[in-house]
């Protein structure tokens, strides 16, 4: 089963990789938005001397981060998945000897590494133009690592879910649009969680979508407790069950749809 995974996931990133234009453009455009973010926050800091709480460095090291991660989160294969409910290749995909949800974990595997390759490229190239505040130990960076592949289980039944609504509709470029609106909002991409209003904080505490970018960041910088970590790997595991009960259920229903409706 891990094998025929790991060979959907290379099968994915051959995929993408194989025009090398596409690598460039993606790290490419990283890059820009890094440097947007940077000139504004610059700008800020020139004109008041804050930064949310950060220091200038520290904020800059946020936001180089924050686009070296930003790929795990936001791609996903919803949209494979509703390409596959209209043309068809939904039927050959429920047969498979892996389930639907490892066959399209194998997928995302591929997209990951791909997302992982960018990433890497990305915070390399902008460590050349500005100072990275580093993590503030080894142990941190580990736990960092630790919470952001949690936070891959989480956004890949997230993409689920929305993917199976092209059981329901026959585009889901609003969804689209939506998941990748939220996720940006209250994972912390657009501006650090504690910027936002107290009521927008006790939601994306709640929410899994904190833990994607904002939280494992703020390890990095030595900003959560150890018991914090703890805790937060705890509300992660937790999200990944629901989300994956519910991608299930849904999954159910919509599969007892198509069979109903002759497909």
């Amino acid at each position: 089963m891990l094998k025929s995974m790991l060979a959907l996931g290379k099968m994915q990133f051959n995929q993408y990789n194989i025009y090398k234009s596409n690598f460039y453009l993606f790290t490419l455009n990283r890059i820009v938005e890094i440097v947007v973010y940077i000139f504004v926050w610059q700008a800020i800091y020139r004109q008041t001397g804050d930064t949310g709480g950060y220091t200038i460095n520290q904020m800059i090291t946020y936001y180089i981060l924050v686009f070296t991660l930003s790929s795990l989160s936001c791609w996903g294969v919803n949209e494979d998945i509703a390409y596959s409910i209209r043309n068809g290749n939904i039927n050959k995909e429920l047969l498979n000897p892996l389930s639907y949800f490892q066959y399209y974990f194998g997928i995302n595997i591929g997209e990951m590494a791909f997302a992982i390759v960018v990433g890497v490229a990305t915070f390399v190239i902008c460590s050349l133009f500005w100072g990275i505040t580093l993590p503030v130990s080894f142990i941190h960076f580990l736990l960092f690592v630790v919470v952001i592949l949690l936070g891959i289980p989480v956004t890949f039944f997230f993409t689920m879910i929305i993917g199976l609504v092209g059981f329901y509709s026959s585009s889901i470029w609003g969804m689209q649009i939506l998941r990748k609106s939220i996720i940006s909002i209250f994972s912390g991409i657009i501006a650090p969680i504690t910027l936002f209003p107290h009521w927008f904080q006790v939601i994306a505490n709640v929410l899994p979508f904190k833990e994607l970018i904002y939280t494992p960041i703020n390890i990095w910088l030595g900003q959560v407790s150890m018991n914090n970590i703890l805790l937060v790997i705890i509300k992660q595991i937790i999200w990944v069950g629901t989300l994956y009960g519910i991608a299930k259920i849904f999954f159910n229903h919509a599969v007892k749809k198509v069979t109903i409706n002759g497909g």
